[in-house]
């Protein structure tokens, strides 16, 4: 029965009683009058309260109506924004069962609504992630009762439907009902794919730019360090061919050849020094600028190192004997003769420099397996094991060389030249016992003719 047939009842059941009333009226004596009087009175007013109360309740019965309509319209407009928020929206409960998932969610793990509804969020986790995930999402139910737990975010990778997988970003809601129990999840998950590999690009150039920036610096601090100590090495031979050209100019009348001999040899010792000055500057500069080349040719070791040996002796005037072994293949070594020669001719001339006269430097090369191992073997001072590790490092001399003229740039040179090889060097060596250098280089297969 609905409030339209009370009210009609109602207006029936005044209409009888007045109906009553007329009637008893007529028929009854004036006692009975009286007191059917009394009663229709006590109906109507009854009768009255119901009217009121009927009233009330299609007030009620309106409001109610026009709540209702007010529900389903906000009903309609979330239904509107939830499908259009740009990001992937879905509503689970506490175990990550989908129960509702908008468009943006559909695109984002690219399978359909139907599709994703009463399954699992957990996955479309990628698999090395999922046990990390169901952690989380343990976490966010042993917190629940946490009065200010309102949102979590994190990262996570997914692994849309035939789809490469996606980094996403991820921010769980609590849903929570009247008494505050946790009673499901919102979670709003956003593609930051593109954003990471933008944020890993501009991190790579910062850090390039910073690479370029602290070789800039080290390059300029190398160039101020190889004008002081070019400018001190080359100090010595210079006064030495000034001073002897000076007495050969007012002298030589007087001197005999011999002694005249010596000055020249002073000369031409102090030229060669700086000749391999100069050369070990250039190759420093062009590595330095990136020009320092790699061109591999076919090599007679053999005789490569005998003419090598033969200029050594020549500038070393007989003052050491070099010991000279090989056990060389036929085969022709693909080596770059340009950069041999620097490395040999750096570790010979060490040897020769750091060991005492008439002692005897031992240098052998041996081919094996398409690579070529040179060693050398002098008995000088020996390297401190403190310096060993930086024996490589520009300008970086031994702390017990300072006696002894150098720049400090031979050996990095060297390790240069082995490392555009592909090869290895090694360094033995002990104080007063001599050093020893073993270089292994592969033959390349990369032949510039």
């Amino acid at each position: 029965m609905n409030l339209d047939e009370l009210a009609l009842q109602i207006q029936n059941m005044r209409k009888r009683v007045a109906l009553l009333q007329r009637q008893s009226e007529q028929e009854k004596t004036q006692e009975d009058i009286e007191v059917v009087t009394a009663v229709l009175k006590e109906v109507h007013l009854a009768l009255e309260k119901l009217q009121r109360a009927n009233e009330e309740l299609q007030q009620q019965n309106e409001e109610l109506s026009n709540t209702q309509q007010s529900l389903v319209a906000e009903r309609q407009r979330y239904q509107e924004l939830f499908e259009e928020v740009p990001d992937a929206y879905f509503v689970t409960d506490t175990k990550g069962l989908i129960q509702e998932a908008n468009s943006a969610a559909t695109t984002l793990l690219n399978i359909s609504k139907s599709g994703l509804l009463g399954k699992l969020l957990g996955i479309y986790v990628l698999e090395k992630e999922i046990i990390a995930f169901h952690l989380k999402l343990t976490h966010l139910r042993d917190h629940a009762e946490i009065p200010d737990w309102k949102m979590q975010e994190w990262e996570v990778n997914l692994r849309p439907y035939n789809r490469t997988p996606i980094i996403a970003a991820v921010k769980v809601v609590a849903i929570r009902n009247q008494q505050g129990k946790l009673v499901g999840l919102r979670w709003i998950l956003r593609d930051i794919s593109e954003n990471k590999r933008t944020q890993g690009k501009l991190q790579w150039a910062e850090q390039a730019m910073r690479q370029a920036l602290a070789k800039e610096r080290e390059f300029s601090e190398l160039k101020s360090r190889l004008l002081t100590i070019t400018s001190h090495e080359f100090r010595t031979p210079l006064a030495t061919i000034h001073s002897s050209a000076e007495l050969l100019e007012y002298y030589r009348h007087l001197w005999s050849d011999e002694r005249q001999n010596t000055h020249l040899r002073r000369i031409q010792k102090s030229v060669m020094h700086m000749t391999q000055l100069l050369n070990d500057v250039l190759v420093l500069s062009q590595d330095e600028t990136s020009k320092l080349e790699f061109h591999p040719t076919p090599l007679n070791l053999v005789e490569f190192c005998r003419d090598l040996l033969e200029e050594l002796e020549q500038s070393d005037r007989s003052q050491h004997v070099i010991a000279f072994s090989s056990k060389c293949q036929c085969t022709p070594a693909n080596l770059d003769a340009k950069l041999l020669r620097q490395i040999l001719s750096n570790l010979l001339s060490n040897c020769l420099k750091y060991s005492p006269i008439g002692s005897t430097v031992k240098f052998s090369v041996t081919t094996a397996n398409d690579q070529a191992i040179f060693q050398t073997q002098d008995s000088g001072i020996g390297i401190p094991p403190s310096d060993i590790e930086h024996i490589f490092e520009p300008f970086h001399r031994a702390s017990n060389a300072d006696n002894i003229p150098g720049m400090g740039l031979g050996m990095s040179i060297v390790k240069q030249a082995v490392d555009l090889h592909g090869g290895e060097i090694f360094v033995e060596s002990a104080i007063g016992a001599g050093t020893t250098f073993t270089v292994i280089l592969p033959f390349s297969t990369n032949l510039h003719v």
